[in-house]
């Protein structure tokens, strides 16, 4: 395509004109033998000339540029538990919730999936610019994990600054208490724990724990 529209893209297309298939959208090439199927069966809601839609762009099986509505439902470099469609000699799909699965080449895989497995994955753009996902992601993950974990001791200091600079919460209580006070899991209350004492903001004390006076 003259405009650089690939399979494996995402685009907000217009709808120039409709027939009994569906809706055709604008390739951008100035000609119309290039206008994209949007099929009936592949439209998420009413459509009609003029409109501007944004569709998930895959090959049809006679290899001709298709659109669907049907768009990955994560963002390109969101992490999310993905599930293995498909595996073949160059690769395995991804379920992202579009028209088709991602890729998710060999060279980005962390051993190698099976179908049906349920996987750590991260959404991205090769450098052709199509859509793909990759198995690498440790290190978003502890950033992910590291920034849960600051919220989380951010809502329990303000708990403790709420109730007098102290709370009656500690490693053995139990975790529906916990859950209750927080809605925190018992694991997520220790680590944010731990990190408010590490950061010597706060302090033990029998049965529970205090802000340090500074």
């Amino acid at each position: 395509m003259k405009n650089e529209l690939k399979p494996m893209t995402v685009a907000a297309l217009k709808v120039v004109r409709t027939s009994e298939l569906g809706a055709f959208l604008d390739a951008g090439t100035g000609n119309s033998s290039d206008d994209i199927l949007l099929h009936k069966t592949q439209q998420t809601a009413e459509v009609a000339i003029g409109d501007v839609v944004k569709v998930f762009l895959y090959l049809d099986p006679k290899k001709r540029l298709t659109a669907s509505m049907r768009v990955p439902k994560m963002r390109e470099g969101q992490i999310a538990r993905l599930k293995i469609i498909n595996v073949t000699k160059d690769g395995a799909f991804a379920d992202v919730g579009a028209e088709r699965g991602i890729f998710m080449p060999f060279a980005e895989m962390k051993g190698r999936p099976k179908v049906g497995d349920i996987v750590w994955a991260k959404l991205y753009s090769d450098k052709s610019g199509r859509l793909a996902v990759s198995m690498k992601v440790s290190d978003e993950m502890h950033r992910a994990k590291e920034k849960i974990m600051d919220i989380d001791a951010e809502k329990i200091f303000t708990f403790m600054q709420k109730n007098g600079g102290s709370m009656n919460f500690h490693d053995k209580t139990a975790p529906e208490k916990i859950y209750a006070a927080f809605k925190l899991s018992k694991a997520a209350f220790k680590r944010a724990v731990g990190h408010l004492y590490n950061q010597r903001r706060i302090e033990k004390i029998d049965g529970g724990f205090k802000l340090v006076d500074k």
